[in-house]
């Protein structure tokens, strides 16, 4: 099973017809997922378990993820929106007990207890990163490195199994992946104002932006998204787009220099692979007109 094989077969979880049917699901952590393969890979760890281990760590962070999307509005809502609400919470604790399934029953206890304690170091972090939120003390920049570590810390618990000469390399590696995935998905979130509120861009302009921008974002609260005219006003104003493809270009160049120290061949070029997904969006026509 390669890493493109791991989304088909954790279909049989997410693609359960109750959460197809009432609620979106989160984007599978590819990259995350690509680089976990290949670095198992060449660490020797049998295929088996190099199945057993992705699909496992794809589920958590499924589960997490679905819950992350649980819509906290405490106004009016329709039947579907209810429902929609109570599939994520459904959803995400049942991909969470699926990797628990898959780990026990393959014997893999020790892994259970390292992811185990990674989703409770990931709740942690979410707390203090939305305690810091609600309270306004949050940087762009402090914003962009707490989603990288929640990306990253799943991902952490597999750093003793690598073999002796990728294991001190595999964190740097996975920070780099996640940088580079962060960047590109605040980027995207700049095509849907409803997503303006937790993003690096509201905390950019909250800390660089005029009294009266900041008293506009304050005037949104916490359930009421911008006016997507006003909004892109902004954006455009503070040249939010290139500034975050300028972070996505830095964190591609600077994991390419990571990925080209490696010894395994076949390791870099998996990896380097990897990058060129973020490459080519870099490139795309949208992208790029907006850089101009």
């Amino acid at each position: 099973m390669t890493h493109n094989r791991i989304p088909q077969f954790i279909h049989k979880y997410t693609g359960h017809d109750m959460i197809q049917k009432h609620t979106e699901l989160p984007a599978f952590p590819d990259s995350r997922i690509r680089l976990l393969v290949a670095c198992l890979q060449a660490s020797g760890i049998p295929s088996a378990n190099q199945d057993l281990y992705a699909s496992a760590v794809s589920l958590v962070q499924m589960g997490l993820d679905t819950h992350d999307l649980i819509d906290t509005h405490t106004g009016h809502q329709t039947e579907a929106e209810m429902r929609s609400r109570q599939i994520k919470v459904l959803g995400g604790d049942y991909f969470s007990s699926r990797f628990y399934f898959l780990l026990a029953q393959a014997g893999q206890v020790q892994m259970i207890r390292a992811l185990s304690e990674a989703v409770c170091e990931v709740n942690h972090m979410k707390m203090d990163f939305y305690g810091q939120m609600k309270k306004s003390q949050l940087t762009a920049d402090e914003y962009f490195e707490c989603q990288v570590s929640i990306k990253s810390e799943l991902f952490r618990s597999f750093t003793a199994i690598f073999d002796e000469w990728l294991s001190p390399q595999w964190n740097d590696l996975l920070s780099g992946i996640s940088q580079c995935e962060t960047a590109m998905k605040e980027w995207q979130r700049l095509n849907d104002s409803s997503l303006f509120l937790n993003s690096w861009a509201y905390w950019h302009l909250w800390h660089g932006g005029t009294d009266s921008e900041r008293l506009w974002l304050a005037e949104l609260g916490s359930e009421q998204a911008p006016d997507p005219q006003a909004f892109e006003a902004l954006v455009v104003k503070y040249n939010i787009r290139s500034l975050l493809a300028d972070k996505l270009h830095e964190y591609v160049t600077s994991t390419r220099a990571m990925i080209s120290c490696l010894d395994s061949s076949s390791l870099v070029d998996e990896l380097s692979d990897i990058v060129d997904t973020f490459v080519q969006a870099l490139s795309a026509p949208a992208l790029h007109s907006e850089m101009r």
